[in-house]
């Protein structure tokens, strides 16, 4: 049997501490020591946000604003940064005790949980060679990008552009290389294709040799065309196998979403019939659907 109760507490899994109105810590578990890394004798009288990852700091003061008004927060997430530098994520529930003026939290430490969630959803969401977004997320991306488009469309103008491309005889260098290559060769592509867009636009690969790209925002139309001629002149550089070089070129087809009854998998087949557009012209150009 434990001798007391804080005997007790100092054996769970959870950290629990108490701390005051400006967020000093009063009272701590030995289960804060594991949680931070720190000696419960350094944390005393510390501000928990000299420990607070900063990208977290305006939420979580937000957070203790809506608990000390009488919320009662039960599964709030943050970061800290602890003693060793490392990362450590947060799941929090705590009240606000005004007779005494004070914070009374529990908090469990869920950084192997949030790993784990990263690994699942890179395995459910992005293609496992090129670190793109798959076919699912791209699908999900676009449904948003086109129901925000439908609210905010007040003029003629397009608020989105996709661009569906295919490249053009990639089954030669499977064959002459070997499929290893062929994989560097989409790897390379895909780097090429985040290196000619913005930060803003969805590069994605559906699968095999094609790959989308969303461009959605106020000019994303107006930058589409000088977008897909960059990719080109990209693509235009060799790829090396070994002593050999090869040059990968690439059909694009540009549709832009002006027609707002249009759903993602209509929008989605315009583009790629503009695509196939380009490849029946001969290749490495982009066609316009109309």
């Amino acid at each position: 049997m434990f001798s007391s109760l804080n005997d007790y507490i100092d054996q769970l899994l959870e950290a629990i501490c108490v701390v005051d109105k400006d967020g000093r810590f009063l009272q701590l578990s030995a289960g804060c020591e594991r949680l931070f890394g720190y000696k419960i004798e350094e944390l005393l009288g510390r501000s928990m946000l000299e420990l607070l990852h900063p990208d977290d700091r305006e939420r979580t003061l937000q957070a203790a604003r809506d608990i000390m008004a009488g919320a009662h927060k039960t599964d709030f997430e943050n970061r800290y940064i602890r003693k060793d530098g490392e990362i450590v994520h947060i799941q929090w529930s705590a009240r606000w005790i005004p007779e005494q003026q004070v914070r009374i939290a529990v908090a469990r430490d869920i950084t192997k949980h949030k790993m784990m969630l990263n690994n699942l959803q890179k395995i459910a969401f992005y293609d496992s060679l090129t670190g793109l977004p798959n076919r699912e997320l791209f699908l999900d991306r676009l449904q948003q990008a086109i129901a925000r488009s439908r609210r905010e469309h007040l003029t003629n103008a397009a608020l989105i552009a996709l661009m569906f491309i295919d490249l053009d005889k990639f089954k030669t260098i499977n064959d002459s290389y070997g499929h290893q290559a062929g994989d560097q060769a989409l790897v390379s592509v895909a780097q090429r294709l985040q290196h000619s867009v913005r930060e803003t636009d969805t590069v994605a690969r559906l699968g095999g040799d094609e790959f989308v790209i969303l461009l959605d925002g106020a000019d994303a139309c107006a930058k589409a065309e000088q977008i897909a001629e960059k990719i080109l002149h990209e693509l235009a550089n060799p790829l090396q196998f070994g002593a050999d070089s090869c040059v990968i070129s690439a059909s694009i087809g540009i549709a832009y979403y002006i027609n707002l009854a249009q759903n993602a998998a209509e929008f989605l087949h315009q583009a790629d019939i503009a695509m196939y557009q380009a490849k029946n012209a001969g290749g490495q150009r982009f066609r316009i659907a109309h």
